[in-house]
């Protein structure tokens, strides 16, 4: 694509449109080609979903943009699947999950290929998600792969990580081996009715406690550890104030 042709397109994703923003990304996974954005990026709050496979991200991301939406705010929202082994394309998985939103006009969804890349993102995630910022999106949710422990490469590009858990999976120990309790600002303890989730919570909080505080200039954040059930929307609001706090922090001291 031309340099003539890219920057019409980028206008055109600059004005609001949506088919634009969906052929500017499949241009920059197909031919990993970047865009030229010269402006200042938009001040999105970044919310990164991270966790094992199973624990609920996607049902989590779907309370968030059903709270969101409510108070009238726009999202996007980029869902890093596993890649297909013949096509090498996204299995589409997380966007099923979220289709209630598909016709409303202030959501966005994305389903990325990781196509083999480690981290639980696709290599082209932050080129994407700074072309989405363009698009002026009040919120952008990136949730990852759920490839389980190696998926602290959400760090990097987010303002405020949310780890998810589930009671019964052994979760507590995976997140002390898999390095999430270094990157996550906020705990999730999905499936709140299920049996041994205060314990889960417990175990999170211990590991917490015993790990080097987090520095937001010259601030400390200890991350919250909340508990939840995200399939009937009990305890997103907490989850959200929570969320807003950590942002609040980050513009204070960041």
């Amino acid at each position: 694509m031309s340099q003539l042709d890219q920057q019409l397109l980028l206008s055109r994703v600059r004005e609001g449109d949506r088919q634009a923003l969906a052929k500017a990304i499949t241009i920059i996974e197909s031919f990993a080609q970047s865009f030229n954005i010269s402006e200042t990026l938009t001040t999105a709050q970044v919310i990164g979903v991270t966790g094992a496979p199973g624990v609920g991200k996607s049902t989590t991301v779907d309370a968030l943009i059903k709270l969101l939406r409510q108070k009238n705010f726009s999202v996007a929202v980029l869902a890093v699947d596993p890649s297909s082994p013949i096509s090498g394309g996204a299995l589409l998985g997380d966007r099923i999950r979220l289709s209630n939103h598909f016709t409303d006009p202030k959501v966005f969804i994305r389903s990325l290929a990781t196509r083999g890349h480690l981290g639980g993102l696709s290599v082209s995630t932050k080129a994407i998600l700074d072309l989405i910022q363009v698009a002026k999106f009040d919120y952008i949710i990136v949730e990852t792969v759920g490839v389980g422990q190696s998926e602290v490469e959400v760090m990097r590009i987010v303002d405020t990580v949310v780890v998810v858990l589930a009671p019964g999976m052994g979760d507590g120990i995976q997140a002390s081996k898999a390095g999430l309790l270094e990157i996550g600002d906020i705990y999730l303890i999905n499936k709140s009715d299920r049996d041994g989730a205060k314990e889960t919570a417990q175990d999170i909080e211990r590991s917490i406690s015993m790990s080097p505080a987090k520095i937001i200039g010259e601030v400390s954040w200890i991350p919250p550890v909340l508990l939840g059930t995200m399939q009937s929307g009990k305890g997103i609001d907490e989850l959200m104030e929570k969320i807003a706090s950590h942002r609040e922090l980050l513009n204070k001291n960041g």
